[in-house]
């Protein structure tokens, strides 16, 4: 990996992990990103849990979501989510420690897809998923 390409990188995680405040919030963290790959964490606590006890859907797919924006922003131009879908598979519990996985899969010049998966600390697979990203022109600092 050449030194640009790991300087984009780097800000891009740093961006992600900085200023993304929904996800701070409920404790979602980016712990790996490649080109066109990403890992991010949360844990399972009291204020992401359902009335079952059970990990909310909502912080299952936010967390999907962390992983897809920093996989599709990872070749250095705008992504933006135009949809998401998720299957989950099992439930997770208070307690748990989830980790998501994005790859994107497909790049044209404008549209991504990108596929998912989000697995608890003993590696069951909580969910499964695709999201469809637009490139939008400019660079990573454009709003």
């Amino acid at each position: 990996m050449d030194e640009t390409t790991k300087d984009i990188l780097k800000s891009i995680f740093d961006k992600v992990n900085r200023e993304d405040t929904f996800s701070q919030r409920i404790g979602v963290k980016l712990i790996e990103l490649l080109p066109g790959f990403a890992r991010a964490t949360l844990p399972i606590t009291e204020e992401t849990i359902n009335i079952y006890q059970m990990a909310h859907g909502g912080s299952i797919f936010s967390i999907a979501d962390q992983a897809c924006e920093a996989a599709g922003n990872s070749f250095g131009e705008p992504a933006v989510a135009l949809q998401q879908n998720i299957h989950f598979l099992a439930a997770g519990k208070s307690g748990d420690f989830l980790e998501a996985a994005a790859k994107v899969t497909h790049r044209s010049n404008r549209i991504g897809l990108i596929e998912f998966e989000v697995r608890n600390q003993e590696g069951l697979l909580i969910a499964i998923g695709q999201q469809v990203i637009y490139f939008k022109k400019g660079n990573l600092d454009s709003r």
